[in-house]
């Protein structure tokens, strides 16, 4: 995990070695803590490109840029290439200078050029300067584990790129207004043709996931292009049966654990307490000794996922760091919130955020060599974790399920394209009894009639996953943590997308598949543990508790700086009805409404924060957690 920044003159202006150097120290110094350990730059012409590195594999000879001897090709990555040993075998005629992972992408691209990353398996973002071509490439990995925007500023003839959006803003002709429409529009713009959202900053957008950008260094010509997408799903006329899918998963999931233990550095996982990451830590055990981290509050106690982390660390003697936080005593400001929603730069961030920032600094603090946390991120998404949720019921799983889901999603499916099409809610009755039918709606917005329930649910949490990789990514490189996914290997997730239809209830109902291949990998009393949802459940209202008191702080600061952004920045929030709003929530126990409330203050926060960059030296370093007990 490290950050890279940049930025081109496209009138082919020469890169000014005092003013222009200046700037580009200042986008990479807004990234710092996604790679402390070193910074340098490039500049060739028109181009200069910034790399912050934090040290994982070959900590002496890893630095960047790669740059192959002729001169030609120069490359800045963050990320990992896991199977970078295997790629090295086929490229042994070039002359490599160290053991670095990411040493690859320069001789992959003087072999393959624009399929240079079909052979890599890994989480990346990268720029790549070829000054033969006189072109730079921006690119990021399959599923868009690593974060990478960019701004194409036309009439300044300038484009500019950054790991963070802070980065960007560092420039300063970037944009930095907020974009109202964008957010407040975020539950209405589910799309199965698109796997991210954007950046919600008008004129910033993003590097799309499994996508090279080619940018012509002397011209305002952009051209993406993919280099992957998923699979489709296939009809099964063989006679394979379940169980050769549960062996094949079983292979996988553990090859993609043990490469992501590449390091030459220290790493330990995040326990939840579910079967996600204790499968990834079980694995990972078979190897060797780590710490492992756990949130617990009187949510997670309530659920019982702090208790089952506990028991699933102690099953497998591992250590576990069960960081407590108190929700009648935590030390907590609204400059804190401040920080983490700074970091994060996401409006859609709650208390999951505010406990994965402190049990990341609280990981680093106990143990400051470590650079690693394994997740479990990604299988509930891609294994049907969120399935038997959608029919919002406790009942019995029965035969009909499957069918009544199905139901469910293309409802849903057709209400996204029906509002796509300006259809009024007065015609919805119509479209949900079939009166108006479904083709017809299919048709006319541009999309097919979904083939079967998997490709709508694969569909919509794809799209979900790409908020939650986001927030993982920055809660992490806050305190110069880098996150590795094990259930994102895209060998994995084409395994699973090209499962026939006719297995699907079989092994996605209550995630089956991933239950069945670690039998006997994971303590026994975990195979069957049900899904839990982190401190969501009876006592999910002391987490509230906990964000409302936040919201109330000092004469509601951040509800203030939320309206003070909304004015600034024309958004729509009116500052009267708004206070009184954030007051009456206070009104119901059980919070209701407090996400949604939550919601609009980051939006109005980002906003103002945006156009006025807080003075980050200023914020605190408390952790307000402590450590519970450890086995």
């Amino acid at each position: 995990m490290c950050g890279i920044a940049g930025f081109i003159h496209l009138n082919n202006k020469p890169f000014d070695e005092h003013e222009d150097l200046a700037i580009l120290h200042k986008m990479g110094n807004a990234i710092n803590h996604r790679g402390p350990d070193d910074k340098q730059t490039l500049v060739w012409r028109n181009t200069g490109l910034i790399f912050n590195r934090l040290s994982i594999v070959d900590l002496q000879n890893g630095g960047q840029p790669f740059t192959t001897p002729d001169g030609r090709i120069s490359a800045i990555i963050n990320g990992e290439i896991y199977n970078h040993r295997d790629i090295r075998k086929n490229l042994a005629h070039h002359p490599f200078q160290s053991q670095s992972d990411c040493e690859v992408i320069p001789y992959l691209y003087l072999e393959h050029e624009m399929q240079m990353l079909q052979p890599v398996n890994g989480m990346f973002a990268l720029a790549l300067l070829d000054r033969k071509q006189n072109r730079l490439l921006l690119a990021r990995d399959r599923i868009g584990i690593k974060p990478l925007f960019y701004c194409h500023l036309e009439a300044e003839k300038l484009l500019l790129f950054a790991s963070e959006l802070k980065g960007l803003f560092a420039h300063p002709l970037c944009p930095k207004q907020f974009d109202w429409v964008a957010a407040l529009a975020r539950n209405r713009t589910h799309d199965l043709n698109k796997t991210e959202h954007p950046s919600y900053f008008k004129g910033i957008e993003r590097v799309p996931a499994g996508h090279i950008l080619s940018i012509e260094l002397t011209a305002q010509h952009i051209k993406t292009q993919p280099y992957w997408q998923l699979p489709d799903t296939r009809e099964d006329f063989s006679i394979r049966l379940v169980e050769d899918y549960i062996e094949g998963y079983r292979e996988l999931l553990t090859d993609s654990v043990q490469k992501r233990l590449m390091a030459d550095v220290r790493f330990g996982t995040f326990l939840s307490g579910g079967i996600d990451s204790g499968a990834v830590t079980s694995i990972a055990a078979q190897t060797c000794q780590f710490p492992t981290f756990s949130v617990s509050t009187q949510s997670t106690i309530g659920n019982g996922e702090a208790q089952m982390s506990h028991n699933v660390a102690s099953a497998l003697q591992l250590p576990n760091h069960q960081v407590h936080f108190d929700w009648q005593a935590l030390d907590i400001v609204p400059q804190d919130w401040q920080k983490i929603l700074w970091h994060c730069e996401l409006f859609e961030i709650n208390a999951e955020q505010l406990y994965k920032f402190y049990l990341h600094q609280f990981a680093k603090q106990a143990y400051p060599d470590l650079k690693i946390i394994l997740l479990g991120q990604g299988s509930d998404e891609f294994n049907g974790g969120y399935i038997e949720w959608l029919l919002n019921d406790k009942g019995p799983w029965s035969n009909d399920s499957w069918t009544r889901i199905g139901a469910i999603l293309q409802g849903q499916t057709l209400q996204r394209d029906a509002f796509k099409l300006g259809i009024t809610i007065h015609y919805q009755d119509m479209i949900n009894s079939g009166l108006i039918r479904p083709d017809f709606i299919f048709h006319h917005a541009n999309t097919q009639d979904p083939a079967d329930i998997w490709s709508i649910y694969m569909g919509y949490h794809r799209r979900n996953l790409d908020h939650h990789l986001w927030h993982e990514d920055r809660t992490s490189s806050a305190h110069s943590i880098e996150n590795r996914v094990p259930f994102l290997d895209h060998r994995l997730l084409e395994f699973i997308a090209t499962i026939p239809r006719n297995h699907h209830p079989e092994l996605f109902t209550n995630k089956a598949i991933l239950r069945g291949a670690m039998r006997g990998i994971v303590p026994e009393f975990l195979q069957n543990h049900p899904k839990g949802y982190f401190f969501y459940g009876e006592d999910q209202r002391y987490t509230f508790y906990t964000m409302y008191k936040l919201l109330m702080d000092n004469e509601m600061e951040l509800v203030e700086q939320a309206i003070t952004g909304s004015d600034n920045s024309g958004g729509p929030l009116d500052a009267d009805k708004f206070r009184d709003y954030a007051l009456q929530i206070g009104n119901d126990p059980e919070l209701t409404e407090l996400i949604r409330l939550l919601q609009l203050v980051n939006m109005g926060m980002l906003a103002e924060m945006a156009l006025q960059p807080p003075n980050t030296t200023t914020f605190r370093n408390t952790m307000p957690a402590r450590d519970a007990y450890m086995t």
